[in-house]
């Protein structure tokens, strides 16, 4: 190649760069300059979402002498990934071209497991990666997710994660689904009625409030402002179930293994969230939502048996030895945990379910409980039919543990903190 061709293309490499100042007149020139060799493109380029954009903005890699060897654009450079309302983590093996390149027709790499357009392992074809434009949702959406997919997919398309599911998975503050829709109504209606029954006052000295003694109602006159130390104790008796541990062991360890996990994953999916919309290309936050990731992955199965042999030993239990009977907490009930086991063993199905449809991606094994589920789905069809019920099945029976929280026992974990701060403040103003 001559000096001259390379300093010109050079020059449009710093032309590409410099600040838009009638931004489609410079694209235009450094794109004409383009087409004199690569005119096949030119069709597809100026009907893209890109046709503005100069040529050298992305192929930065165009002012090699040999430029038709260099390595394919990485969307990724440009634009930020979706966060997980889009996302729904699943989509973390989904590349961006199978879903926003104009007549692609998505496939699974048979090596990656990836969700790939087809172009990308074919020999000898060409990509049009010009035809990007932006998904017209269902259409898009039904590429994959459709009756006898191949693809690992759903044969229905399912909501985001919502509010719902933040105590248990990375998810999104999203409250338009019609289950979460309807626990939460339920849910703030018990919450009313729980105020309603504090501040209507006391009997004999006895809280109305479920699993509550001993508490005057929330008083009007003014008390004294916390200390950082006190409040600082306040939060650590709180996450640590201190008093709990003080007056019943077995009890405190049946809670640990209920309350532990669900603390743990919350704060990991706030984390990941958080993360996804700051920072969304950092290679922690990609790590933090792929279920297949080892992190992900191993933590969510050691923390889902956890939960397993929390709620199996709070069914099992015998009554309690009159020794640890604790006065001001009720006696700890049998169905609320049962809907807590019964949902996690959902969620290890519909774990090993979606191993099994997606083709056992790498990384899938550090969910060893799901991964050991998913064998148990080996040659069976029409799971991607099945899979939308099973996972309806699991937000449902999450919805009815957060509605039926105001309504059982389990109402202490909302009064508990309550009660612990009144009786704080309390103290501090007594002095003692």
């Amino acid at each position: 190649m001559k000096i001259s061709r390379i300093f010109a293309l050079l020059l449009l490499l710093v032309i590409a760069q410099m600040p838009a100042m009638g931004g489609e007149a410079v694209a235009g020139n450094t794109n004409a300059q383009c087409m004199e060799c690569h005119g096949e493109m030119a069709a597809d380029h100026a009907a893209s979402l890109h046709r503005d954009i100069p040529c050298l903005a992305c192929h930065v890699q165009a002012v090699e002498e040999d430029h038709e060897e260099v390595a394919k654009v990485d969307c990724l450079h440009c634009h930020s990934p979706h966060d997980e309302k889009m996302l729904h983590d699943a989509h973390t093996r989904v590349t961006c071209m199978a879903c926003h390149l104009k007549g692609g027709i998505p496939v699974m790499d048979p090596g990656s497991k990836a969700i790939v357009f087809s172009g990308q392992f074919q020999p000898g074809s060409t990509l049009p990666i010009h035809q990007s434009i932006e998904p017209q949702t269902e259409m898009s959406c039904r590429k994959c997710h459709f009756k006898g997919n191949v693809l690992g997919a759903s044969a229905t398309t399912l909501p985001p994660k919502s509010i719902l599911c933040m105590p248990c998975h990375v998810a999104t503050f999203s409250v338009g689904d019609a289950t979460t829709l309807l626990s939460l109504f339920i849910f703030l209606v018990g919450m009313a009625g729980l105020v309603s029954i504090w501040f209507s006052g006391t009997r004999d000295g006895q809280s109305h409030v479920s699993g509550v003694s001993g508490v005057s109602g929330i008083e009007t006159r003014e008390t004294s402002r916390f200390k950082v130390g006190a409040f600082f104790k306040i939060f650590l008796e709180l996450i640590l179930l201190q008093r709990l541990f003080e007056r019943s062991k077995s009890r405190w360890i049946i809670h640990a293994l209920i309350f532990f996990p669900f603390l743990f994953r919350l704060a990991f999916g706030l984390k990941t969230l958080v993360l996804s919309l700051v920072f969304p290309n950092w290679a922690i936050t990609q790590a933090l939502m792929d279920k297949n990731h080892a992190i992900h992955a191993l933590f969510f199965d050691l923390t889902g048996v956890m939960l397993l042999a929390g709620t199996v030993a709070a069914v099992v239990r015998k009554k309690t030895d009159p020794k640890e009977v604790i006065a001001s907490l009720p006696e700890p009930g049998r169905g609320m945990p049962l809907l807590i086991g019964l949902m996690v063993v959902i969620g290890f199905i519909l774990e090993g379910m979606r191993i099994a449809m997606t083709g056992w991606p790498g990384g899938s094994g550090w969910a060893f409980l799901g991964y050991g589920t998913s064998l148990l789905f080996k040659g069976m069809t029409g799971l991607t039919e099945v899979y939308a019920y099973v996972w309806y099945a699991h937000a449902i029976l999450a919805g009815a543990f957060i509605a039926l929280i105001p309504f059982t026992r389990m109402a202490h974990i909302i009064t508990a903190p309550i009660v612990l701060i009144l009786d704080a403040r309390s103290r501090t103003k007594d002095g003692s």
